[in-house]
């Protein structure tokens, strides 16, 4: 009992401190900047994180966004990259928030 105390104590100290460091979302240049990455792993997280907000979007049924099932997440990344190409304007938006967007434009229910 008294170890699962210092540890919440611990992390009562640290926390506030870790949670200051990160004040704002992922922006879309920063996703971006990980799909186009050399390094496959750091591709691979870019990838990730479209398909967390995709699946977030699909599991709340929060948009209106219809998929066919055989749709591959990197399909989507592909997909993402392209518009972020066509429309550099998007970069400084929550990256979140692009990959709504985009999902929504592309992929409506009619």
């Amino acid at each position: 009992m008294f170890q699962r105390a210092s540890l919440l104590l611990c992390w009562l100290l640290i926390a506030p401190a870790q949670a200051a460091t990160s004040v704002r979302f992922l922006t879309a240049a920063e996703m971006q900047t990980s799909l186009l990455s050399d390094q496959e792993e750091v591709r691979f997280n870019g990838r990730n994180y479209i398909m967390g907000v995709v699946d977030t979007l699909m599991l709340t049924k929060s948009s209106a966004i219809c998929m066919q099932e055989k749709i591959e997440i990197n399909e989507i990344a592909e997909l993402v990259k392209l518009q972020l190409q066509l429309r550099p304007e998007l970069m400084r938006y929550n990256a979140a928030g692009v990959v709504r967007e985009i999902m929504v434009a592309n992929f409506p229910c009619i």
